[in-house]
């Protein structure tokens, strides 16, 4: 946080470890916001590779996780509702859309495309692929015009 003399004030916002932060961009870039979508390990000391997704209100400091053994997620990616739909969602409305997420089964040697429900962040979809996809460092989704 910026303050009126030019001094920054740095605050830890949680004591799980996270790694390629993302927020819903198309709504608050530049802008407050309170939920970040990250990839995070089990191991606090970093020892280990991103084993989950996590979920993390800046407000209150509460995290909500995903994982599963022998599965890495890749960097989540925020998908709006479109406009229309906002309106509904929940009562900020930020977190009104899904989180995805390319990961890789390592027991199987496959990869899977990870669909999270934005708020809760509980599962919604997976679409398997027969074979692992190469780690890619940063997600990216296109809403079709």
């Amino acid at each position: 946080m910026a303050l009126a003399d030019g001094r920054v004030e740095v605050v830890r916002l949680s004591d799980e470890p996270l790694e390629m932060p993302r927020i819903a961009y198309d709504r608050h870039n530049g802008s407050a916001y309170r939920y970040v979508y990250s990839v995070g390990a089990r191991d606090r000391r970093g020892d280990d590779f991103v084993t989950r997704l996590v979920r993390l209100d800046v407000v209150t400091g509460t995290t909500r996780i995903w994982s599963e053994p022998g599965r890495y997620p890749g960097e989540p990616v925020c998908v709006p509702l479109p406009d229309r739909a906002r309106n509904e969602g929940s009562e900020s409305n930020e977190d009104a859309g899904v989180v995805l997420s390319l990961g890789l089964d390592s027991t199987n040697q496959s990869s899977f495309l990870l669909v999270l429900d934005a708020a809760t962040f509980g599962e919604l979809a997976r679409a398997e692929v027969p074979h692992p996809v190469p780690f890619d460092f940063h997600g990216l989704f296109l809403r079709d015009a």
